[in-house]
Parts: C-alpha cells; sequence; structure tokens
C-alpha cells in the first residue's frame, strides 16, 4: 500500500516502530538523534559501544525495544561532519524491505532519510523512499519535519519544569543555577516546541538538557525504559 506522506512530529505516529537516522560513529547530537538519544538513553549508550565495536554501518539495521516503541535505527551518513549519499539511503532500504516481516515490524514512520543534514533534497530523498516502500503490506509513514509541530512529551517535560524551583532543580541534577534558568528560560519561549529544538539554544549543552529531562521522566514516571536489543542485520 502506499505510504503516508505526513508533516509533523514523527514521535507522534502511533506505529509501532520508528525510525532514527544515525551516523556511524557514535555521535546523536542534533534532530532525531538527539531526540532519541533524550528519550532512550539506554540505546544512546548500546548505540555508543556498537560503534566503538565497529558494528554499526551503512546498510546493517539495528532495533532498539523500548516500553513504548521500536526504534530502527538506520546508518545514513559515515561520520556525522559528512554528507549523506544515494547509494546509503539505497543500502539501508534494500535490507529493510529484505528483513522487515522477519523482525516483527507491523508498521513503521520514517523522517525523509538524508534530506537534513545529509544534504539529499527533500523530493530527491521521497522519491527515493516511495519507489522502495510504496509496495510495502504494512502501513508506512513517511514524516516531513515540522519545527513548529507539538509534542507531548516535551509539553510534559515542559509543565513539570516551570513548575519546580529552580535550586530543587539545580540541586537535584548538579547543575549550576544559570544553566537551570537558560533552559527554563527557552522553554517559555514561543518559538521553542520539541525537545531537540532545545539543543539549538546558545548556552544550553546536551548534558544539561540529558540531565534535566532524565529528572523529569523520574519524577513524572512516564516511559521508564526496559529495553532489549535485537542483533544487527
Amino acid at each position: 500500500m502506499p505510504a503516508k506522506i505526513i508533516t509533523g512530529n514523527i514521535f507522534t505516529t502511533n506505529c509501532q516502530t520508528i525510525v532514527n537516522t544515525i551516523n556511524c560513529v557514535g555521535v546523536m547530537g542534533a534532530g532525531i538523534a538527539l531526540e532519541c538519544r533524550l528519550r532512550y538513553p539506554d540505546m544512546h549508550e548500546k548505540y555508543i559501544k556498537l560503534c566503538m565495536d565497529n558494528h554499526i554501518d551503512i546498510g546493517l539495521l539495528w532495533i532498539y525495544k523500548s516500553s513504548d516503541k521500536w526504534v530502527l535505527n538506520f546508518p545514513t551518513k559515515k561520520h556525522w561532519k559528512y554528507p549523506s549519499k544515494k547509494e546509503y539511503i539505497c543500502l539501508g532500504l534494500e535490507k529493510f524491505i529484505s528483513t522487515y516481516k522477519e523482525r516483527g515490524i507491523e508498521s513503521i514512520a520514517f523522517p525523509l532519510l538524508g534530506a537534513d543534514k545529509g544534504g539529499i533534497p527533500q523530493e530527491e530523498s521521497l522519491s527515493l523512499m516511495r519507489h522502495y516502500l510504496d509496495s510495502l503490506s504494512i502501513d508506512v509513514e513517511i514524516y516531513r519535519y515540522s519545527p513548529t509541530a507539538e509534542d507531548d512529551l516535551y509539553k510534559k517535560t515542559k509543565d513539570w519544569l516551570l513548575s519546580k524551583d529552580v535550586e530543587y532543580i539545580s540541586q537535584s541534577t548538579g547543575l549550576r543555577r544559570n544553566f537551570v534558568t537558560k533552559v527554563s528560560d527557552a522553554m517559555r519561549s514561543r518559538d521553542i516546541h520539541q525537545l531537540n529544538q532545545l539543543g539549538k539554544v546558545d548556552g544550553i549543552g546536551i548534558k544539561t538538557l540529558e540531565k534535566i529531562f532524565n529528572l523529569a521522566q523520574q519524577s513524572l514516571n512516564s516511559d521508564s525504559v526496559v529495553a532489549n536489543q535485537q542483533p544487527l542485520f
């Protein structure tokens, strides 16, 4: 059946599996990869180890199973500094269509592969993906990223953080008060709609985001990640 094209936030999908685009050197520093790093910290640690052991490469896919979603990690770059290539996308998609049934994937949401930091034009990425995905027997969604699309997990985190005293957050995370205040101020901005966008704010580092987000998740008692991984395939 033809893939459904959606403009929005991939993390709002009802699909069983979401696709996370990765490089092969262990860095999840921006975009959907940063979002996954914050949401699935255990997956991030496993990913670093797999890269260190040279087990992540173009054309190899890795499924991580959390309590809420499966995440299919799809290499679109060798190194985060360099652009993606269409042949990288083709190799990964060929592997996916030959293995998704045996891996138990029943529905899946993709971002436009290689089209953000990877440098492949969006329409070229979409055309390539539809060539491989339109004839599959499962529900497939392809997301055009919208920076203004709302994210329910971001809203929960924002509401929690802004309801807490800065000193409490500082003491609980070990962060300096000015770091906590900078995140709080950014969350009050009407220009921020998603977790990954906080990483673009001057003065807010990824480690700061990780500490605050992890504390928020623990306090909200939501989506505690107990995960397994399947081998690379």
